[in-house]
């Protein structure tokens, strides 16, 4: 993987996490002056050709330019955004497993997205729909057992009731590799 795909965490102008884009896009809006980079280790701010002076150190990753080697942002800051998104989370495989954490949510078995499916609580041939509160990750073992009954039927028992995530909650995935300067901005 190449390190313009890292993630950057960006904070809206009042320095609240609103979203996690990748090294490139970071780039991109930094250098179209609608945000700064942040310097995790004091906040200084930095806008791209003044980031531009930094060599990183040897244990540090780089972008290699033609003309030098830059460090790689972790951390951005709009200069004039300061809303929250309030955008309904899209019900996606992908959402339910980031809700739930990559656990089964009968077993609490850490599972990952070949080795789980989503379930429905109340199976769709019995009328169970296709929204938060009805699908959960299963593991593939608990899903075959469970079949097309209820979690009561099966004799099974739900970790916790299922429901719909803000935005903020799934904006870092927790299988995702995240800078340790993140800590200082997201609890």
């Amino acid at each position: 993987m190449s390190v313009l795909d890292n993630p950057v965490l960006v904070l809206n102008k009042n320095w609240y996490p609103i979203r996690v884009k990748n090294v490139k896009s970071a780039i991109q809006i930094v250098s179209r002056m609608r945000a700064v980079f942040i310097d995790p280790s004091d906040y200084s701010l930095y806008t791209w050709k003044e980031w531009l002076q930094f060599i990183p150190k040897e244990d540090e990753l780089g972008i290699l330019t033609p003309n030098t080697r830059v460090r790689v942002p972790e951390v951005v800051l709009l200069t004039a955004y300061g809303k929250i998104p309030d955008k309904a989370p899209r019900l996606t495989r992908k959402h339910i497993f980031i809700r739930d954490n990559y656990k089964c949510q009968y077993t609490g078995e850490d599972v990952n997205m070949k080795n789980a499916d989503i379930d429905h609580i109340i199976p769709s041939s019995r009328g169970g729909k296709n929204n938060w509160g009805n699908l959960v990750v299963c593991s593939k073992t608990v899903n075959r057992k469970k079949g097309n009954k209820t979690p009561e039927e099966a004799g099974l028992e739900l970790i916790r009731k299922p429901m719909k995530p803000t935005g903020s909650h799934l904006m870092i995935d927790p299988k995702m590799e995240r800078p340790e300067s993140w800590s200082n901005f997201i609890k």
